[in-house]
């Protein structure tokens, strides 16, 4: 989202650090600098639209034959969305280095106490990372593997498989439903005698991890089309890396790495802010399994009904293998998957999506914060309570209820949303059909409940 040039700006961030500043009783920026207060006041802005889905957008993209499958945060091949993933782990590590008094070197050469290190913060952001994507779903992958006889292996990387396709070689497409050995021996007693054919079913219950069998073995060759949510490549301190955890939902990776750094013995153990990083992680892990992303599309200026994958894949199993044509629905998968059917054909036609953009971030003193101003106060309250972390004991224990406020405004905010339309709830749910129609785990089946 970008600041329009020549437009009056009620609210600009140099008038946002200065107030915070003040509220700090540090307005000669001894104690915190103003690139710190900028990280907390962008922060605050972040979790604002991940409570609230404030910022709302739309942007176009054009299809392209043959291909089904878009990616929202794919800045290459849907340059204007306004979901990319932005925010990389050496942002995240300065902002850990801030709160623990470190000197905020990124993933620089350390010259910090002897508490934490650079390999500390990155490995706990990396372990962080990947429990949250594993935990929420929040990002699905999509991948192929060889359709070959006997048992196949996936990639270690694989954290759940969500939905598992037979393609063979003439580009015809099956969709393989879950089961588990005990179903085959009730419905199929010889099914590993069955003759080669066309698989439909498959199971991961008692195979080692990272395989699955099917009930038949492929007759012809070909893939297995796999969405999944994956672990992301090791974070190096060389190379600055985006997380694919959106960049509205970063700071939660950032409570779950400070509550492992904070949790460790000796020196760097502080019981007290370790509990509250981590409360503070897991309350994030449950409000981004239930996040909106994707609310309408329009193909060609006309509007077009959004279902999940798993719907198409039981009404119309053949879906993303039909004769290609105008694009007619919208699937989903993730917060970040979308797919058409039937398989667009040469068109092209115009996409347009209406999302939860990212929330505009401000960065140069003469930015806006692009809130209106009855709000600009509980953004304060929230950046000084970030602010606040790195003092600990009362004086951060202080501005608990500056954190209570901003929560409290934030829920006031979603129950005006809640009042503006009678099907609120649906649009806001539409990228979570997936999990409606087939919940990760136990612990979603009331989430996905929710969601519905």
């Amino acid at each position: 989202m970008h600041y329009n040039a020549g437009v009056a700006c009620q609210y600009p961030l140099s008038t946002a650090l200065a107030a915070l500043a003040l509220r700090l009783y540090d307005p000669l920026s001894q104690f915190w600098s103003q690139a710190e207060l900028t990280l907390y006041v962008q922060e605050a802005i972040r979790e604002w639209n991940a409570f609230t889905g404030y910022w709302r957008g739309d942007f176009t993209f054009p299809s392209r034959p043959g291909v089904v499958w878009y990616d929202l945060t794919d800045t290459t091949d849907l340059p204007a969305t306004l979901r990319p993933l932005t925010v990389t782990d050496q942002q995240l590590f300065t902002e850990i280095e801030y709160h623990l008094l470190e000197p905020p070197v990124g993933a620089g050469p350390w010259t910090g106490s002897t508490q934490f290190s650079v390999q500390s913060i990155l490995q706990a952001v990396q372990r962080r990372r990947d429990e949250a994507l594993g935990v929420t779903g929040c990002f699905i992958s999509r991948g192929t593997v060889p359709a070959i006889p006997g048992r196949t292996t996936i990639p270690q990387a694989i954290i759940d498989l969500r939905r598992l396709v037979y393609i063979d070689v003439n580009g015809v497409a099956t969709v393989l439903w879950e089961t588990d050995p005990q179903a085959w021996l009730g419905w199929e007693p010889a099914y590993t005698e069955n003759p080669n054919g066309t698989p439909s079913t498959y199971s991961i219950l008692t195979e080692p991890t990272w395989a699955f069998d099917v009930d038949r073995q492929p007759v012809l060759p070909g893939v297995y089309e796999l969405l999944t949510v994956n672990s992301q490549a090791p974070l190096t301190p060389a190379t600055a890396s985006t997380l694919t955890v959106p960049d509205d939902w970063a700071w939660v990776v950032k409570w779950g790495a400070l509550a492992d750094l904070l949790g460790q013995q000796s020196e760097p153990r502080d019981s007290e802010r370790q509990q509250y990083a981590e409360t503070r992680y897991r309350e994030g892990l449950a409000l981004l399994s239930l996040a909106p992303s994707l609310m309408l599309m329009r193909i060609d200026n006309i509007p077009v009904f959004i279902d999940a994958v798993k719907s198409a894949d039981g009404y119309a199993p053949a879906w993303e293998t039909a004769a290609a044509g105008p694009p007619a629905s919208v699937f989903t998968a993730g917060l970040n998957l979308l797919a058409l059917s039937p398989p667009p054909d040469s068109g092209p036609y115009s996409m347009l999506a209406t999302v939860v953009a990212n929330a505009p971030i401000p960065s140069a003193p003469a930015d806006c914060i692009l809130l209106s101003l009855d709000l600009i106060d509980v953004i304060l309250d929230e950046a000084q309570h970030l602010a606040a972390f790195k003092q600990g004991g009362q004086e951060f224990a202080a501005t608990l209820p500056l954190h209570d406020r901003f929560m409290k405004q934030a829920a006031i905010q979603a129950s005006k949303d809640s009042k503006q339309g009678p099907f609120q709830k649906a649009l806001w749910s539409m990228s979570h059909k997936e999990e409606v129609f087939e919940p990760r785990h136990a612990l979603a089946d009331a989430s996905a409940t929710e969601a519905s």
